[in-house]
């Protein structure tokens, strides 16, 4: 059987990150640079209100923008928002056909996907900054350095349309830096229940015989309604498949071999054995039936809300795991520090596989007809938004109402118990370029525990990378190469892989004729890449 295909989300998560983050001069310096506006400081406040269109995938309603948060920010730029909400499962279409037709926002949140970049840029489609731009927002330009995409695409196109959003600034967890994924959250009162002991890393298989120790023994008394791993699709390709087939995802599907010559990674027998293993996971009835039909979100909502889930894919930042227990509370009235545990998972072989972090995800980009006036506001926003300051204030609200500073100069959170800066101010958006990865290392809104095992989760996966040196390197040759070839043989991995393992018959066989059906796509690229001049 085959299930409907869903437009896959790309993106660029895995590479390297490019230079170390440091606490730059750089960041506190807003208050003394004379940037645009009307005043010679871009945070005193504008004269003329300007009403600016902008596109993001965090959901805000009109009634969100008259809290004191919101205010903040429009009143001190003199903004007014038109804001587009975009559903996460349609964020790449409804950007392509906004960009294609004209009609993008004056600003938006864009999932980079570099060959479809190139094309924009050569059509005209996205705005060019002007020359002299790292000057001018030098906050914006030393976040933008940390990306390495910046640079490179510069080097490309001539000039820079695109700012690509920096993961870290200044709060690195571990060198090297591998991408969050690879973390699941396990029920620790059922584990120990049924005697399964808890460890800082499982294999698939561990994962597995714990989930069928649930399923025997149900010691969450839920029935029926059990599932003993919840994933969906991705979920299942990130924690099984890519597992024990680094080579198996978009990012990393081409790659060179240790002869230097590009592969397809999907045609690898490593993938086939991943593959079976998930046929498996799934004809044991340790995956919900249905688990190919969930949305974003969803999976996670088994564990969280219905505490109907003994395993559940959770990603390795700190405030996923603060979430985590906001929700178990709001829900299921528990303590999540009694029940979840947090592990990395392995390949069946004890290696550790998972993606260089390339240090950026998803892109800011402005409409080609946005007047000179809004950009620069909006420019202004984000120097004020990177800055020391700015990112105090987007990531913890308001200092002395909301946090403090300590004696020693350490933060502390001043929101009462139970509440969070989410729940004070619904629908936050304004951090509009430095994502919250960064701070949530520091962030005193998090518990401490919560982020010292984020960061341990880190360290550990960095001294697993360099044991086992079964991670898979970011390749900017590959990453930034753009051909119709290329473009034409971008699947979405998540939905064939599913398909090929609730298709009837022998899955090695099905296998076969399915990587022999995508060879008129894949050899042109493969072809390309190993004819690149050196």
């Amino acid at each position: 059987m085959n299930i409907l295909k869903r437009k896959s989300v790309k993106s660029i998560l895995a590479g390297v990150l490019c230079l170390t983050p440091i606490m730059l001069a750089a960041c506190s310096s807003s208050d003394n640079n004379a940037n645009s506006g009307n005043s010679g400081n871009p945070t005193d406040g504008y004269k003329d209100e300007l009403k600016i269109s902008l596109a993001s995938t965090i959901k805000t309603t009109e009634s969100d923008f008259d809290n004191v948060y919101h205010k903040y920010f429009t009143d001190k730029f003199n903004i007014k928002w038109d804001y587009n909400y975009i559903e996460w499962d349609s964020w790449a279409e409804k950007l392509r056909l906004w960009i294609n037709s004209g009609d993008l926002p004056d600003v938006a949140s864009w999932n980079y996907v570099h060959g479809d970049a190139l094309n924009y840029i050569d059509q005209g489609l996205l705005y060019k900054l002007p020359d002299d731009w790292k000057e001018r927002w030098p906050n914006v330009a030393a976040a933008y350095k940390l990306t390495g995409l910046g640079d490179e695409l510069e080097k490309a196109v001539g000039g820079t349309y695109v700012l690509p959003r920096p993961v870290y600034f200044e709060n690195k967890p571990a060198d090297p830096l591998i991408n969050q994924i690879g973390v699941i959250a396990l029920r620790s009162d059922w584990a120990k229940a049924v005697g399964f002991e808890l460890k800082d890393a499982y294999t698939t298989t561990e994962l597995m015989e714990f989930a069928r120790l649930l399923k025997e023994k149900d010691p969450g008394k839920v029935g029926d309604k059990l599932i003993p791993i919840s994933y969906d699709i991705n979920d299942a390709l990130t924690n099984i498949v890519m597992a024990n087939s680094v080579h198996s995802r978009v990012e990393s599907a081409f790659y060179k071999d240790a002869d230097g010559k590009y592969q397809w990674g999907p045609a690898n027998d490593e993938t086939l054995a991943a593959l079976k293993e998930l046929q498996t996971t799934y004809k044991e009835g340790l995956l919900h039936p249905e688990f190919y039909t969930w949305k974003n979100g969803e999976s996670g909502q088994k564990f969280t809300v219905n505490g109907v889930s003994g395993i559940t894919s959770l990603g390795g930042l700190a405030s996923y795991r603060k979430d985590m227990d906001v929700k178990m509370k709001d829900n299921l009235g528990v303590n999540s520090d009694d029940l979840v545990h947090t592990a990395i998972v392995l390949g069946d072989d004890g290696k550790y596989r998972n993606l260089d972090q390339v240090n950026f995800w998803s892109a800011v980009i402005f409409s080609p007809d946005i007047s000179k006036e809004k950009f620069e506001r909006i420019m202004d926003f984000m120097e004020y938004t990177t800055s020391k300051e700015g990112q105090l204030t987007v990531n913890l609200g308001f200092e002395g109402t909301d946090w403090k500073k300590g004696e020693n100069g350490e933060l502390i959170s001043l929101l009462p118990e139970g509440t969070t800066l989410d729940k004070k101010y619904p629908n936050r958006f304004e951090g509009l370029y430095v994502l919250a990865d960064d701070f949530s290392v520091v962030n005193p809104a998090i518990k401490k525990e919560y982020r010292d095992r984020s960061v341990e989760l880190f360290k550990e996966k960095a001294e697993l990378a360099l044991k086992d040196k079964a991670t898979a390197e970011y390749d900017w040759d590959y990453q930034l190469y753009d051909s119709k070839a290329k473009n034409q043989a971008s699947f979405d991995y998540a939905t064939e892989y599913t398909n090929l393992i609730l298709k009837p018959g022998d899955l090695e066989a099905n296998w076969k004729e399915w990587v022999k059906s995508k060879q008129s796509l894949v050899q042109p690229v493969l072809d390309e890449l190993n004819n690149l001049k050196k």
